[in-house]
């Protein structure tokens, strides 16, 4: 075990219960998890900074600031002007495929360090904010397999991390993505994605069961400016 969290209970009940407490199943699950994580370099000292190596800042920015009403973290990640097929062409697959690979294990790891210290806290949220993002510009076949890689990697790695996934501003296209993502999800996460288009007074409505507006982004209309997001960028068309 190369972190010392992984040896609690807390953390290894996640692979028995995603196993339907089959220990043989949660244990194969464990091994190769651990692999993974070696074969990918995610405890390396240079993981860090291979990941800021070269920012996609302008395309994409995730942020764990936020907290929701029972105090539970929250992973926001904005879309920006993300361009898929853009960073592919310039040889940038590999490093897209790091990014998301650093923000599932920041967040998943704040959860872990948010249940040692509360005990009541197991699960986080994924906030996701589409404003501004072009599907056309992301539904190449380079791109919706990096999409789809993206996810199970998410759900073999990491069970038991997000309760709620909360998907906002989705252009109408979207649905596509949308129904290869669940395809990939256990049908517990399945139940528990919401998707919400345009409508701002139905999305903040929504966002309120959830979240106080002081811990949601000016671009959701909240009032939260999160560590490192830039003004400029805030209120984006």
């Amino acid at each position: 075990m190369p972190q010392d969290y992984m040896k609690s209970e807390i953390y290894l009940v996640k692979w028995l219960r995603t196993s339907n407490f089959h220990i043989g199943a949660a244990e194969e699950r464990l091994f190769q998890h651990l692999e993974w994580r070696k074969d990918r370099g995610i405890d390396d000292e240079k993981y860090e900074l291979d990941r800021k190596s070269e920012p996609l800042d302008d395309d994409i920015r995730f942020y764990l600031d936020g907290r929701d009403k029972l105090g539970r973290p929250f992973m926001l990640l904005e879309t920006r002007n993300h361009d898929a097929r853009r960073l592919i062409i310039q040889g940038k697959y590999d490093k897209l495929v790091r990014f998301y690979e650093h923000a599932f294990e920041s967040g998943c790891k704040l959860v872990l360090d948010f249940t040692e210290k509360y005990k009541n806290v197991t699960r986080g949220h994924l906030l996701v904010n589409l404003d501004g993002l072009i599907i056309q510009q992301n539904s190449c076949v380079a791109c919706v397999t990096m999409f789809v890689q993206n996810i199970i990697n998410f759900v073999q790695n990491y069970p038991e991390c997000i309760d709620k996934i909360i998907v906002a501003n989705a252009p109408l296209s979207f649905n596509v993505f949308a129904n290869i993502g669940k395809a990939a999800f256990s049908e517990e996460i399945r139940r528990n994605v919401q998707v919400y288009g345009k409508n701002t007074q139905l999305l903040r409505k929504s966002l309120s069961t959830d979240f106080e507006r002081d811990q949601i982004p000016p671009s959701l209309g909240g009032s939260k400016i999160y560590a490192g997001m830039e003004d400029e960028n805030v209120d984006r068309k």
